[in-house]
């Protein structure tokens, strides 16, 4: 693949061009605020109109699971619809042997395509905020660019802080990264509160919990409690159930832990789905896949799950 080879090949140089015509990129949709068949809201992007959907979770370093991914999709052609979606779920750094193969390659698909691909942002996105361990990233930068290292990896930072929080699509699926705030108040105002999440960390902590949260089986009563990831809070079926009645949603689908390629969670109204293999070698690699036809039928998540495609 040509993108694959430009991606292992690209210099210093080239490569901070592909970031900041991607940094360009979600600039001008910001700024605009709009993509073709819907409307971006600072960290809130909102799809009405749609014919494809894909959907591919965290990659973690993993380029051949990409590539695989955007070979059987035939992505050049998918991608030249504006109204076919396809949407990254975060987290494309750190644990794998090739993040810069991947960032170079999603910084060039939303280049290429602005308005057919939707970058969502992972807890390994967000480093500066909310520090973690391990993030090996900035290494894998400096054995291949040497000295210019700390120039691509602020600039890399500068793009993360735009990259979007949440997606609803077509009033169906609601895509976060982690998982679901569990403050009332945040989702009886989610355009708002996930629109300025950024902003207001200093505040509240919905984005933390955007990036960090798991979905657990927890009493009704209790609602959330704290996460062992020391980051985040476990939020229970309650709490999925709120922000789909404020979305207007039928399921949530999200990433952020290694599974058989998907997972199904609080009676079916969550999906966790990983696309990363390399890694993770008791996990499965996978992808989401369907048209709007199908999509508008889909009732919660175990009907979504029929579009799942696993990479062999």
């Amino acid at each position: 693949m040509q993108l694959a080879e430009s991606a292992k090949n690209a210099d210093a140089s080239e490569f901070m061009h592909k970031i900041r015509e991607a940094e360009y990129a979600l600039q001008e949709g910001r700024r605009k605020k709009n993509i073709a068949g819907g409307r971006i809201n600072g960290g809130l992007l909102e799809v009405y109109e749609l014919e494809n959907l894909v959907i591919i979770s965290d990659l973690h370093g993993d380029s051949k699971s990409l590539f695989r991914i955007l070979s059987e999709i035939n992505y050049e052609q998918f991608l030249s619809k504006e109204l076919n979606k396809l949407v990254f779920l975060g987290d494309y750094i750190d644990r794998g042997s090739d993040s810069l193969s991947i960032i170079y390659s999603v910084c060039y698909l939303k280049s290429t395509y602005p308005d057919s691909v939707i970058v969502m942002r992972g807890n390994h996105e967000a480093p500066g905020e909310f520090p973690f361990s391990p993030h090996d990233f900035p290494y894998e930068i400096e054995d291949r660019f040497g000295n210019r290292w700390r120039e691509i990896y602020k600039e890399i930072l500068s793009m993360f802080r735009l990259l979007t929080l949440a997606t609803v699509v077509r009033q169906k699926l609601l895509l976060v990264h982690g998982g679901l705030p569990t403050e009332d108040a945040a989702a009886e105002n989610f355009r708002e509160s996930i629109a300025f999440a950024h902003e207001s960390q200093v505040r509240n902590s919905v984005l933390e919990e955007i990036l960090w949260n798991d979905p657990r089986q927890i009493d009704e009563n209790k609602g959330q409690e704290k996460s062992r990831r020391g980051l985040g809070r476990y939020f229970g079926p309650n709490v999925t159930r709120t922000w789909l009645q404020a979305t207007g949603a039928k399921a949530v689908v999200r990433g952020h832990e290694p599974c058989q390629g998907f997972r199904l969670d609080h009676d079916n109204m969550i999906m966790t789905l990983f696309s990363c293999s390399d890694v993770y070698p008791n996990s499965a690699a996978a992808y989401l896949m369907l048209n709007a036809a199908k999509l508008d039928t889909i009732k919660d998540a175990k009907e979504l799950s029929v579009h799942v495609k696993f990479l062999a």
